[in-house]
């Protein structure tokens, strides 16, 4: 062996031995930060996106059903026709208050073309007080006909525009319950639609944990992922199943009304994993390096083999090798 090659060996010994203290060393660490092995478990809660409008139109006037263009689980537009009935004889009705108001109008003008002759001979002395007041009354009889014949073209306007049921915002329809030929009386149920755009998520959860979701990233997993924010909690407990429904907005795109899934989220606090939880004098619980000594922490909710929320700081040091004998105020390296 050359003296080179000697050299190159002893280099290559020293390095390797120093390395290998550095990963003993490294490895051979009894306590790290709670932020290197804290767990963040995945939660979830059933959950159903729901619409805030689910509404039933009815026939508000009597009149024979004479088209539906829409069917079943047709999307429509708010202002799309959706039912049509006859309106024979509410065109005709309007036709009568367009007339009503061409004749109370006339009739107006001549009580107030007598009324200011009236005026003008009471001044000459040449009628009698009788006459002008009855010209007075007279005009103000014909103002309240006119005004009487304004509110029956508003009507009959009314009337015409609700042969037409029309949708009340988009949605999609879910029933057709009206069929065309059918008698509709005041108040007949027609069609039904629900609401594609004001929609919630509801979510059912356990009370406690309402704490975590207003820390936590929310999704909405059903056949993608619809990333949701918190709207409101709070509400009644169910006696039997001890659940509370909340209720979230989606943030961007919502999925159709009835989707039913999950509502998933990762707990914002700190787990210990379960194999640094230890007993001592009757107590589940953790140790934790202070001030250059073991201490004790017990976890009252803590459960034997699986990891425990820790309400530490992120840096504190946890112990986590050499844990059999350790108890609180034994030195640590």
């Amino acid at each position: 062996m050359t003296t080179a090659t000697r050299a190159f060996c002893l280099l290559f010994l020293t390095l390797g031995m120093g390395l290998g203290h550095a990963v003993f060393a490294a490895d051979n660490k009894r306590a790290i930060t709670l932020a290197q092995i804290a767990e963040h478990p995945a939660r979830q809660a059933p959950a159903t996106a729901v619409s805030l409008n689910h509404t039933t139109l009815s026939a508000q006037l009597q009149a024979t059903v004479t088209a539906i263009p829409v069917g079943v689980s047709q999307q429509v537009k708010k202002g799309e026709t959706l039912l049509q009935l006859d309106c024979t004889d509410f065109n005709l009705a309007l036709q009568l208050a367009e007339a009503g108001i061409t004749i109370a109008k006339a009739r107006l003008d001549l009580a107030k073309t007598q009324q200011d002759r009236a005026a003008q001979l009471m001044q000459k002395d040449l009628t009698s007080r009788e006459s002008l007041d009855t010209a007075n009354a007279e005009a103000i009889a014909r103002q309240a006909e006119q005004l009487q014949a304004r509110i029956n073209l508003q009507r009959a306007q009314l009337d015409v525009k609700r042969c037409q049921i029309k949708a009340p915002f988009d949605g999609i329809i879910t029933q057709r319950i009206a069929s065309v030929g059918q008698l509709a009386a005041v108040g007949t149920p027609l069609i039904t639609i629900v609401d594609t755009r004001q929609l919630e998520l509801s979510a059912l959860i356990k009370p406690h944990e309402v704490s975590q979701l207003q820390q936590a990233a929310l999704a909405f997993v059903a056949d993608q992922s619809y990333p949701v924010t918190l709207l409101r909690s709070g509400g009644i407990v169910n006696t039997e199943t001890r659940d509370q429904e909340i209720r979230l907005a989606f943030r961007d795109q919502a999925p159709p009304p009835g989707t039913a899934g999950k509502l998933v989220w990762t707990d914002p606090r700190s787990f210990v994993p379960a194999q640094y939880v230890v007993k001592r004098e009757g107590q589940w619980g953790v140790f934790i390096k202070q001030e250059g000594k073991a201490r004790f922490i017990a976890l009252p909710n803590a459960i034997p083999g699986r990891s425990a929320p820790l309400e530490l700081a992120e840096d504190t040091l946890i112990v986590v090798k050499g844990l059999g004998p350790l108890n609180s105020g034994d030195p640590l390296p």
